[in-house]
């Protein structure tokens, strides 16, 4: 790293012999402070230190540095920031009469610098993930005192005479994010001592293309040659991406595609606000959607994702060895370019994975029906569960995406009582929001694998659409239920409602095949197997009082869903004495509220 930095030793391993090092380099004190930040990394502790301020992000309360501060009476938490120059701006190292500068976290007195070191900081630890390809870019940032600007590039070796053209250098950067101007400079340094041309390809966030063009030759400085394409981007906000394409002159014309591929983009960001990053966002999610594998039913996903992020406050994060949410790796994964490319603005995982959910209901609705509802995200800056939690608070004491702290998601085996209590203390909801949010269940179907009930086509049979037919399929779509207590006809509406809603007969499914890893369960089914649908004892709990008579398993097996549709109107009110029975209003009638369903 040394040589790399022009750095000849040798040298102490202290800031003040860096910073000597750095001055005859750089010219002046100012420029060291200036165009240096450098990052640390040791242990589960990381670091980015920009002229005169340090942030550091520490793994746990057992850091080395958590554990001077607190043994010091300096301060307690896994972040801080420190000012580690005196008020001449000379930089401070402690000694035995100097207290260190690291004493004083600034974290709660500056949050805005904290918060662009620490962006700078996860944009460092993006580009060196070692579990995907490396980045070989800048992290820039408006951030500490004064601001830091682009590190020098040592002087590259001499081309390879007349070999494959290298790209050294580009400009936007993956994932970068730029002003809505007027014009965006493309740019590309490429080393090689026989350069043919440079062409440019820019793609608009609507999908437009403005074809390959070739750059204008802006420099040259040995082998090294700039090209650049200025590109209009005041029109559109959103997802940008461009990609090039690099010809030598020599006898095979060796051509060099970036990226390698020739056929995906490197992609930035141009917006201007956290609104319009939010909309770009939501585009993308929509067209991930759209284009993804017709098998997989991603819309859906992304709503049981959210759900389950949901239970316990939306953080970004779920636990992946809770068995409740199994499945939930194929959203994660799905998500995760879109929360590398938009995390900007103060818009953060949790945002973008709550964003998905609620375009996954959107973008389910039938098209023109003018019941359809916008689903729109009102804020944004939800804390990600790694901002929030100890790391002790999460599974192998890790907070991250997939390793959240474990939630205790709902029962399938709710009773009504237990199904109203737990919306209403989890989110605060209404039995009408109760009856609302379970009309989700439209959506997407239920995997033996994932939650060991069989019910690959769902509840409704159109596992892709968000509408009443759930409502319809356990209430019995002839009913009027509203009139039922109040009408000269309640008794007649009542028991044609029972006669005429569907059957549903309780089924057990066993999961002991080796492919299986889920419980045994008790489910609902109508029609045939495999063509059957599916509901879950919490479904049925919506219009029948299943109070005291479940198993712990979920076995229902002292009552049925209804008799024979022959027999008479009358005699099944009164002589069914084995149904599963109705709900009445005193019991918070929730069949009642059909007409409050997800489109209210």
């Amino acid at each position: 790293m040394l040589d790399f930095a022009g750095i000849s030793p040798s040298y102490d391993m202290d800031g003040k012999s860096w910073k000597n090092a750095i001055d005859p380099i750089n010219g002046s004190e100012d420029d060291w402070k200036n165009n240096r930040c450098l990052f640390f990394e040791s242990s589960d502790d990381r670091a980015v230190r920009c002229g005169c301020d340090k942030y550091m992000l520490l793994g746990s309360d057992a850091s080395p540095e958590v554990t001077e501060a607190v043994a010091s009476d300096w301060w307690t938490g896994t972040e801080a920031l420190f000012d580690l120059c005196d008020a001449e701006n000379d930089y401070v190292v402690a000694d035995s009469s100097t207290e260190s500068p690291e004493a004083t976290n600034l974290l709660e007195d500056e949050p805005q610098k904290a918060e662009d070191l620490k962006s700078l900081l996860q944009c460092h630890l993006g580009r060196t993930d070692a579990t995907i390809s490396p980045l070989y870019e800048e992290c820039t940032g408006s951030v500490a005192t004064p601001s830091p600007t682009a590190t020098p590039k040592p002087t590259l070796p001499v081309a390879n005479n007349g070999g494959v053209p290298e790209l050294i250098e580009y400009f936007p950067w993956q994932y970068d994010i730029l002003p809505l101007a007027s014009n965006t400079v493309l740019s590309a340094t490429v080393l090689d001592d026989n350069i043919k041309r440079v062409r440019f390809n820019l793609q608009y966030p609507d999908g437009t293309r403005l074809g390959f063009a070739a750059g204008t030759q802006d420099s040259v400085s040995g082998d090294l040659t700039t090209y650049t394409r200025t590109v209009d981007t005041s029109s559109q906000s959103g997802k940008y991406g461009f990609k090039l394409e690099i010809q030598d002159n020599s006898d095979d014309i060796e051509t060099v595609c970036f990226p390698a591929d020739c056929s995906s983009w490197i992609e930035f960001v141009v917006a201007d606000t956290a609104a319009q990053v939010v909309t770009a966002a939501r585009a993308e999610i929509s067209d991930i959607i759209l284009r993804n594998n017709p098998d997989v039913n991603l819309a859906a996903k992304f709503v049981r994702h959210g759900f389950h992020d949901c239970v316990g406050g939306c953080d970004g994060c779920v636990d992946m060895s809770n068995p409740d949410n199994a499945g939930l790796d194929v959203p994660i994964e799905a998500l995760e370019p879109v929360v590398d490319i938009f995390t900007h603005f103060g818009v953060t995982r949790a945002d973008i994975w709550v964003l998905a959910a609620l375009e996954g209901s959107s973008i389910t609705q039938e098209d023109g029906d003018p019941d359809n509802r916008d689903f729109e995200m009102d804020w944004i800056g939800r804390p990600n569960c790694e901002d929030l939690n100890e790391p002790a608070d999460c599974v192998d004491e890790t907070c991250n995406h997939i390793r959240g702290p474990n939630r205790n998601l709902p029962s399938p085996n709710l009773d009504t009582h237990d199904l109203l209590e737990f919306f209403s203390n989890e989110f605060g909801f209404s039995d009408r929001d109760t009856v609302a949010i379970m009309g989700a269940h439209s959506l997407g179907g239920l995997q033996r694998e994932n939650s060991g009930f069989n019910g690959v086509n769902g509840w409704v049979g159109n596992t892709r659409l968000l509408a009443n037919d759930y409502y319809d399929s356990i209430v019995g779509a002839t009913a009027s239920l509203a009139d039922c207590d109040t009408s000269a006809n309640s008794v007649d509406d009542c028991v044609n409602d029972l006669k005429n809603s569907n059957r549903w007969e309780q089924v057990f499914v066993e999961n002991s095949e080796p492919e299986f890893s889920t419980p045994d369960r008790w489910e609902w089914e109508r029609g045939t197997n495999p063509d059957h649908f599916v509901m879950v004892n919490s479904d049925i709990a919506l219009v029948r009082d299943l109070n005291g008579l479940m198993t712990d398993d979920g076995e229902v097996s002292t009552c049925q869903w209804k008799v024979s549709i022959k027999a008479h109107a009358q005699s099944i009110l009164y002589l069914c004495t084995h149904c599963c029975e109705w709900l009445n209003r005193d019991d918070h009638s929730l069949y009642n509220y059909k007409a409050y369903s997800l489109t209210q």
